[in-house]
């Protein structure tokens, strides 16, 4: 008691296809193993010090292990249905299955002399079971319902699944005494000595509760009830000390346990109090059993772990262990080769990736060409000396110098930089520079997004554009990658800046081509981006989510917002690309999808299943929006289509579905019968994706079943199951039924292939099999499907559902054929559906998987040019695809996650004029703060309804972010720091001024931003935001969520405002808003000249051009949009007198005089103790740096400015390092 458990090491099953919860733990008493048996049927032993697997069987086919004994002949199991033994190699000794054994739950050996076995459950008889001859010797009736069983030295102690615990003789088995234990159930129990503790579940007000104390009973005359024991969690699982007879271990299924001594409790006497441990487990304990030698503990839990706890380094299952038999090892076979050897001899290994061998015929690798020879003269006078050759230079060769390379050379697949494109467009006028020296104009290193050919006709390899994408930083952070999006130059409609370098009108995209915009994946969760966009084109569920952000939704982690949000950005795009920041950010707030493992790891794993994890967050998506969505009352009808009425008990069945049921719920008539009392009862249910149900054992040379007969199986479902029965009060087998009553006008199908042979099934046959080629038999069932129907593709393009009655009857129907007279009754019965997306895993061979989605666009939102419908979503990477590369599932690369179907009639069923249309704007004109102690003064006003924003309406805006993490560099070896991920920031501060009229410059939104979430750095030197400022708590300003503010920036885009600010672009896409270029005025774009590479401060420019001192004590987001708004209003009176370009000129030329601070009296003198140039630079170095200096000046200033020379000391202060920088360590190592 006094020593002090803890977890020594834990271990999962690696060889599950799926998680199997463990079901039984047995420590071996002779040998140091740890017996352990699950679910689905499987016993393995594992070492007890390593918990190495030491043997692995399938005892039982499907059933789960409910015990397993251990003697000293071998390994005993227990399932429902059959008993079976085998030695600890796995070898069967016998195995016992009969009408005997009907629902098998406990066994115990018995204290005779000869061993038999006692084996129980929810049946009428007992059964002993002779171990030595392995066969049922005798049966007990009376003994049923019996969940559990303990053995004493002359009684057996029974515990009945009614809560009463019984002891019976041993020898005639009678029963002896009884006591009632608990109410309802019982869950376990142990004895030793006279005790008998139990733990088990009472009936409360027609429920089960657990009951939260262990029972205690004297049991050596007649049962006597003594002090429970208190467990407040609730106690699932009892187990006696080996050792010591009143110390007991008691735990509960939340993974907490306590050793307690009963006899400090029920006697009096001192004992140490008890002790509590907590099994750090992800889901809930199922098993615990300890050794016999008392030192280690073991818990199975329902992912399939087990944890071991020991109370000493030096532990061992049992005082005595037998030595183990280790298996003996097979030496490979010996090949003798001879010159006359055949090479088959040999044998080929097995293999799952194509062999070195089978080389490709295309397959050309450039080796270089051949180095120049020496002249003979240089090799006469060479001198040697360390194995290096030194000779004098002849002088007869041209210098600069480059190898001779092939004019078309391999190029990485990456655009450059924005920064490395703009320094190429100052040198080459729009020329990009590319590596080769050739002409591109989008600087791309690649240009492989615009050609629909397909390299691969089969679909074995994997095309270059489904790789997976991903960003890289600068130095600049995130905003200097070129996700290849039309770049437009500066509408002239709000500024005119005279450029010295021309511009194109449009520069072709790198990752995407075309009007529809990508996702960015630089967000935790971005797995979520291919169903984004897949539930961005059904158009019904934009316009649900659109209508819904006008309403005045007052969830702060709204989802449904969140979606409407994004689908606004997605539509102002243009082929722009958007981030999914907001969504995937009030995703991460929901306990329920942390709870259901819905979130990305932190470190990336290559064998977590990302397909499963998208049908995972199919469902808990579905069902969250339609919540969000649900107005009980007051939904509207936006499907035509009367469903049938159906008998029920719910009372919410008189009320219209929500419009996400309408859209996409299958409705459903759910009936359970129970088969001790035949009370049957029915609902309707709207389930909002189908999980496909494959056979259970599949061959590639057995029937293939065809995707309508799997569909069908997976949608008309009969079971039999146990569950609780209300009108017998107890746990009855039932038997449940599904009939499918509605169809829907969206289907969302799940693949669940979750292993390699479900996923065999989608490739049974291509797009580009052989018409003659022989084909299987099929299974048509009563579908009607031949082969010649499925051979173009195992994936339909097309199929139809007929309700007939309780029956379902699902048929290919194949594009440019009549339709069949079954197909077209009324909608109610019948429905033809087309493929309208997929959502596809993605895997190379050395890459991370990853989720892509294939589209097929809605004609009406279709490009003018395209050549195909379909369309490629790889996060940011968009492009058109060839229909066949959709149907194409050959390639293993590729594994369908998420399959959406559209009925073909939904335009004339939908009523979308049902949803609401009116926006409520009163969030523009309400103030609003969840502050606990706001203050009575506020520095804004808010709008009034006279002056509600119109098109064109001019406000200034500023905004303040705070810092979530730090950013994450990296040090190589030369000294250069290479940023790894940007540092990340959220909203803290908006302030947007009125810009024009009687109330010009006076604000009204100054909102402070409420976040959860841990801030590392409050940038308070940048932002202005001060420890406290965020928090509801102790903040004195305006304080809203993130979602109000947003919602009220998205009312102004919406309404058509004009934004001035200063790096506005920037501010916008941290907030997550896109807002178009022509809405947008930002004043470093208009104080600019494009071929300099300095962007001016807003403290300058104040300072400059308006004699103003901003920012002296931080920044302020009032000030400087207000200072912003100003500097535009100077900018239109400057062009109106057509000085604009002067005063321009003379910003810059005050910012290179003054080292671009804010004024003469800043600008820094040099220290008395700073030396001259000429003392600490090498005069070796001068002429070095003045040569830089002149080649750096002349490209930066040959427009505009006169060529002068700065002092050395100036040009390693003033000019970039990286000009020089190689330049000075040559020198400095010479």
């Amino acid at each position: 008691m006094e020593s002090t458990w803890s977890e020594v090491q834990h271990i999962c099953d690696p060889n599950l296809n799926k998680v199997s919860p463990v079901s039984a733990l047995c420590w071996d008493p002779y040998h140091e193993l740890l017996w352990v048996g699950n679910d689905s049927g499987r016993v393995a032993s594992y070492d007890a010090k390593s918990l190495q697997r030491y043997t692995s069987f399938k005892a039982h086919k499907d059933q789960q292990i409910r015990q397993i004994r251990v003697t000293d002949r071998g390994v005993i199991s227990l399932s429902p249905k059959s008993i079976q033994m085998r030695d600890r190699r796995g070898l069967v000794r016998f195995n016992i299955s009969n009408k005997q054994t009907q629902d098998l739950h406990c066994m115990m050996t018995t204290s005779l002399t000869n061993g038999d076995l006692l084996v129980a459950g929810q049946q009428d008889d007992m059964l002993v079971v002779s171990v030595a001859r392995g066969a049922v010797t005798r049966t007990v009736t009376g003994a049923s319902n019996i969940v559990v069983m303990r053995n004493l030295p002359r009684m057996v102690c029974c515990g009945s699944l009614l809560g009463e615990v019984t002891l019976r003789d041993s020898r005639t088995m009678k029963v002896e005494q009884r006591v009632q234990a608990h109410t309802a159930t019982l869950s376990d129990l142990d004895v030793s000595g006279n005790l008998l503790l139990t733990c088990g579940f009472s009936q409360r007000q027609g429920s089960l509760i657990m009951d939260p104390l262990v029972k205690v009973y004297d049991i050596r005359m007649a049962i006597r009830s003594l002090a429970p024991i208190p467990f407040p969690s609730g106690p699932m699982f009892i187990k006696m000390h080996p050792t010591l007879s009143t110390t007991c271990i008691v735990a509960s299924q939340t993974g907490q346990f306590q050793m307690c001594d009963v006899s400090s409790l029920t006697m009096g006497s001192f004992a140490p109090p008890a002790q509590f441990y907590q099994i750090q487990t992800s889901s809930y304990i199922t098993a615990m059993d300890i050794s016999s030698s008392a030192q280690t503990l073991a818990f199975g839990d329902g992912a399939s772990c087990v944890y071991q706890y020991a109370d000493r380094e030096d532990y061992g299952a049992n005082p005595y262990s037998m030595p183990l038999t280790t298996p003996d090892l097979v030496e490979p076979t010996r090949v003798n080769m001879a010159d006359d050897s055949p090479l088959s001899s040999v044998g080929m290994p097995y293999y799952t990736e194509p062999l070195l061998s089978v080389w490709p015929a295309n397959a050309v690798y450039e080796i270089g060409h051949p180095a120049p020879q020496i002249e003979d003269e240089v090799l006469r006078n060479m001198k040697t000396i360390d194995f290096v050759g030194y000779a004098p230079n002849p002088g007869n060769a041209l210098r600069n110098q480059v190898p001779r390379r092939k004019k078309h050379m391999h190029r990485k697949d990456v655009p450059k930089f924005r920064s490395e494109q703009e320094r190429e467009l100052l040198l080459a006028g729009t020329v990009l520079l590319d590596e080769d020296d050739e002409p591109q104009h989008s600087g791309r290193r690649s240009s492989s997004t615009g050609d629909l050919r397909v390299v691969d006709p089969m679909g074995l390899m994997m095309p270059k554009h489904y790789h997976r994408v991903e960003i890289q930083y600068s130095k600049f952070g995130v905003d200097d990658f070129d996700f290849g999006y039309a770049f437009h130059c500066p509408s002239s409609s709000h500024f005119h800046v005279v450029l010295t370098v021309s511009c194109h009108e449009t520069l072709f995209s790198y990752y995407n081509q075309t009007k529809f915009g990508g996702l960015e994946t630089h967000i935790r969760n971005s797995y979520c981006n291919s169903l984004l966009q897949l539930l961005y084109f059904i158009v019904p569920l934009r316009r649900i989510a659109k209508s819904h952000i006008g309403t005045n939704c007052i969830k702060e982690n709204c989802l449904l917002c969140e979606l409407g949000f994004l689908f606004r950005m997605l539509e102002d795009s243009k082929g722009q690309n958007c981030q999914a920041t907001n969504f995937l950010r009030a995703f991460s707030t929901i306990p329920q999808a942390a709870a259901l493992s819905l979130f990305e790891p932190e470190t990336p794993d290559r064998n977590l299943s990302y397909s499963m994890l998208m049908q995972n967050f199919t469902r808990f998506i579905m069902e969250q929006l339609h919540q969000e969505a649900n107005t009980p009352g007051s939904n509207p009808s936006i499907f035509n289509i009367q469903h049938k009425e159906v008998e029920s008990k719910d009372k919410d069945d008189e009320t219209l579905p929500s419009t996400m049921q309408q859209l996409f719920g299958l409705q459903t008539l759910s009936l359970s019968k129970c088969g001790g009392c035949n009370h049957e009862i029915s609902r309707i249910t709207y389930p909002f994706v189908v999980d496909m149900l494959y056979p259970k054992k599949y061959h590639p040379k057995s029937r293939k079943r065809s995707f309508t007969s799997i569909l069908k199986a997976s949608m008309y479902r009969e079971g039999q199951t146990k569950a609780w029965c209300p009108n017998c009060h107890q746990y009855q087998p039932t038997s449940t039924k599904k009939l499918i009553q509605g169809l829907p006008a969206v289907m969302l199908i799940n693949s669940g292939a979750a292993n390699s042979e479900e996923a065999a099934i989608w490739r049974q046959n291509g797009p580009n099999s052989p018409k003659n080629s022989q084909q299987p038999a099929t299974d048509e069932s009563d579908n009607g499907e031949t082969a010649s129907n499925l051979r173009s593709s195992w994936l339909p393009e097309r199929f139809g559902i007929h309700i007939n009655g309780s029956d379902l009857v699902i048929k290919v129907l194949p594009i440019g054929k009549e339709i069949p007279a079954e197909f077209k009754e009324s909608p109610e019965n019948c429905a033809i559906y087309e493929l309208s997306a997929t959502i596809m895993q993605v895997q190379a061979d050395e890459e991370l998987p990853h989720l892509v989605a294939q589209i097929k666009i809605p004609e009406n939102e279709r490009e003018n040019n395209a050549r195909s419908p379909w369309y490629l979503f790889n996060d940011f990477l968009v492009r058109s695809i060839r229909q066949e590369e959709v149907f194409s599932l050959k390639g293993t690369w590729k594994t369908p996650a998420v399959l959406q179907y559209t009925r073909v009639d939904m335009d004339k069923l939908l009523n979308l004029d049902a949803l609401p249309s009116e926006v409520d704007y009163t969030l523009l004109f309400n103030d609003m703060s969840i502050a606990k102690y706001p203050t009575t003064i506020t520095r804004h006003e808010v709008l009034t309804e006279d002056e509600m924003p119109k098109p064109g309406t001019l406000v200034a805006i500023d905004a303040e972010f705070v810092a979530l993490n730090q950013e994450e560099t990296e040090i190589r070896s030369d000294g250069t720091k290479s940023l790894i991920r940007p540092s990340t920031l959220t909203l803290a501060r908006v302030s947007v001024l009125r810009g024009d009229g009687a109330k010009e410059n006076i604000p009204f939104i100054d909102d402070y931003i409420a976040t959860s979430e841990p801030i590392v750095d409050y940038l308070t030197e940048f932002s202005g935001i001060e420890a406290g400022d965020l928090d509801p708590n102790t903040s004195s300003h305006t304080l809203v969520p993130l979602k109000a503010a947003y919602k009220k920036l998205r009312m102004l885009v919406d309404l058509g405002c004009i934004f001035v600010g200063h790096g506005l672009n920037k501010d916008f896409r941290i907030i997550n808003l896109l807002v178009p270029p022509e809405q947008i005025i930002d004043t470093v774009d208009i104080y600019h000249i494009r071929n300099r590479h300095r962007k001016i401060s807003l403290r300058f420019l104040a300072w400059h051009l308006l004699n103003q001192e901003i920012q002296s004590e931080g920044h302020d987001s009032i000030e400087d949009a207000r200072t912003a708004l100003i500097l535009y209003k100077k900018y239109l009176e400057y062009r109106e007198n057509g000085i604009f370009g002067q005063k321009l000129e003379e910003v810059y030329e005050a910012g290179h005089k003054s080292n671009w601070l804010k004024g003469p009296k800043e600008t820094p003198s040099r220290p008395a103790s700073t030396p001259q140039a000429d003392t600490f630079i090498n005069p070796l170095f001068t002429k070095v740096i003045e040569s830089k200096a002149i080649a750096s000046l002349a490209s930066k200033r040959r427009h505009t400015e006169e060529l002068l020379l700065p002092s050395p000391y100036l040009v390693v202060s003033q000019l970039l390092f990286e000009d020089i920088g190689q330049e000075l360590l040559r020198f400095a190592n010479f």
